[in-house]
């Protein structure tokens, strides 16, 4: 059935293994990241085929489809307080910045006679979650407060996460380009290599994790000037689409097509390039802009973007160009194409990381996974 998404297995494996063997000979240890593909056991277990020492979830529900899996299993969001029981049952580690949240995950963990590991989130400027501690560099005298109250909110957190007996401090985390799109480099981390000083300093606590970012960090390690404080990356973009993800560099070793969406054909006709009529909004409320190309002959597909966003699809064939899209109707233009194409024709696109993420999570969209 159609819309289809073909995940390649070998692909990946492929990629884990030469992101993998870069980052150990840099120290660093590859937790892959399965959000984008829906907590699919198969990549799971490629990535660790790959190399990949842990796996790491943003949803919970993810995680329990992974139970099988024997390693260990990260929830990478802040755990919801309503799934308190289930992040301690189905992940080994998460990603934490809120008392409240930690001092539940300890009575939990109590109840379950485990001890549940954490990782304490540190903001040094994304804006997104952990505690912010900015990037250690000079700002405003306003920010600069909000830093020192800051401060003292870690000393007073450190202290009563030491005393539980069921969460075990593992280490700190931080994160980069994902709401501020703030690029790490290796000084944005002064802050973030002072709280680990602070750790093994003054609470005599050696930081077994110190986890520096997503894939937008990787091109530090392909550049050999990741910091040697930092041993551990979250990575799943630069493992499924061969970019990272700070200046979206592709790696020529690396494959940038194991998603491929196939769409097939419902319409082939000769039509304008503009419409006609007074132009108004369109289905989403946006005001389209057209350029008149005249007459072309124009393939619409079975896709729309309730199954993904049009605007992360590359045809893999040349000639062909996405010209639009609507809730349940991808328009393709086919008038240059090098195939002739009919009506139940298959057209393929390769995905970037947005498109394969909303098409692999969607119901309408069938997926397989394929090892060639």
């Amino acid at each position: 059935m159609y819309p289809l998404l073909k995940i390649n297995k070998q692909k990946i494996i492929e990629n884990t293994k030469a992101i993998a063997a870069r980052a150990k000979k840099q120290g660093v240890t590859i937790t892959a990241v399965t959000k984008c593909v829906g907590g699919n056991v198969e990549i799971a277990q490629a990535f660790l085929d790959g190399g990949a020492t842990a796996i790491g979830d943003s949803r919970i529900k993810n995680l329990k489809e992974l139970a099988a899996l024997p390693c260990e299993k990260w929830l990478i969001r802040i755990p919801l307080p309503s799934e308190i029981n289930q992040t301690v049952a189905y992940s080994n580690l998460s990603l934490n910045s809120e008392i409240k949240t930690i001092r539940r995950l300890n009575d939990a963990a109590k109840a379950q006679g485990r001890t549940h590991g954490i990782l304490y989130m540190l903001d040094l400027g994304d804006l997104r979650e952990g505690l912010f501690i900015g990037d250690g560099h000079p700002t405003s005298p306003e920010i600069e407060k909000l830093i020192a109250e800051s401060f003292t909110t870690l000393d007073q957190t450190l202290q009563e996460i030491l005393s539980m007996k069921h969460v075990k401090l593992r280490g700190i985390a931080t994160n980069a380009t994902c709401v501020g799109a703030t690029i790490p480099t290796p000084a944005t981390f002064k802050a973030f290599f002072e709280v680990k000083q602070l750790l093994e300093e003054q609470y005599k606590l050696p930081c077994e994790i110190i986890s520096g970012g997503n894939s937008s960090a990787y091109y530090l390690i392909e550049n050999k000037t990741i910091p040697d404080e930092i041993n551990n990356l979250r990575c799943g973009d630069v493992i499924l689409f061969g970019r990272e993800s700070a200046y979206y560099k592709c790696y020529a070793y690396l494959h940038q097509d194991a998603f491929i969406l196939d769409v097939e054909i419902i319409e082939l006709q000769d039509k304008p390039t503009y419409p006609i009529g007074e132009i108004g909004r369109n289905a989403f409320g946006e005001i389209p802009d057209f350029k008149d190309r005249g007459i072309r002959h124009r393939a619409v597909c079975g896709l729309g973007r309730q199954d993904t966003d049009p605007d992360h699809l590359f045809p893999i064939l040349p000639g062909l160009t996405i010209e639009g899209s609507s809730s349940d109707h991808l328009i393709i233009d086919v008038t240059d194409a090098e195939t002739a194409y009919d009506v139940g024709d298959i057209i393929s696109l390769r995905c970037d990381y947005v498109g394969a993420l909303h098409a692999a999570t969607s119901s309408y969209v069938d997926k397989i996974v394929i090892s060639q």
